[in-house]
């Protein structure tokens, strides 16, 4: 009995193991895509930081990008009061918005750097802005000046594989010495 056993667990852990390399070469591909439809942006301290004017571009048919600049008045140091926060919201028909548990919990400007910002945005941004491109850690300060963005398009290889269709609204909002708040929408279609 004891040997029919170990013969079937061990004939599962071949199986499982021959599964696991079959699919270590599958790539998964995205099942949807995305349309930037708009973005808009809020700073309640000019003298802090200004937003220049972002808009959204058509590169070629199907393929969107954002481009704007904006304008940090002083280094953002460690320890300070900025903070940043993401909610996103739903909708089926690009009005009647309701939230989805896609979020970030509020956090310093510098732990969003090393954990949201370097998993999803970073490579995205590195080859079209001046925005900060590092490795390991983000090294303070985030230093005074404009941040230029230039037809950047978000690559969406590090999201999820499938997205219900709709209109998403993603409103990152910063808090501190100044409230802000940048908000985009894109539409999600299947593909």
């Amino acid at each position: 009995m004891k040997s029919s056993i170990r013969k079937s667990f061990l004939l599962d852990i071949l199986f499982c193991s021959a599964l696991a390399v079959a699919f270590t070469d599958v790539v998964l591909e995205q099942t949807w895509t995305y349309e930037l439809k708009s973005i808009e942006t809020f700073s309640s301290d000019l003298d802090k930081l200004r937003f220049g004017e972002f808009k959204v571009e058509r590169i070629s048919r199907g393929v969107y990008a954002g481009s704007g600049s904006f304008t940090i008045n002083a280094d953002i140091v460690e320890g300070d009061s900025h903070m940043i926060e993401f909610h996103a919201y739903r909708s089926e028909n690009g009005k009647d918005y309701k939230p989805i548990p896609l979020k970030t919990p509020r956090q310093h400007l510098y732990e969003y750097f090393n954990t949201f910002y370097k998993e999803y945005a970073m490579n995205s941004l590195k080859n079209c802005s001046n925005m900060p491109a590092f490795e390991g850690k983000f090294v303070p300060p985030l230093e005074k000046k404009t941040y230029v963005l230039e037809k950047c398009q978000f690559d969406q290889s590090a999201f999820p594989q499938h997205m219900q269709e709709g209109f998403y609204k993603v409103d990152m909002a910063g808090s501190g010495e100044v409230e802000w708040h940048f908000i985009f929408v894109v539409e999600i279609e299947n593909i």
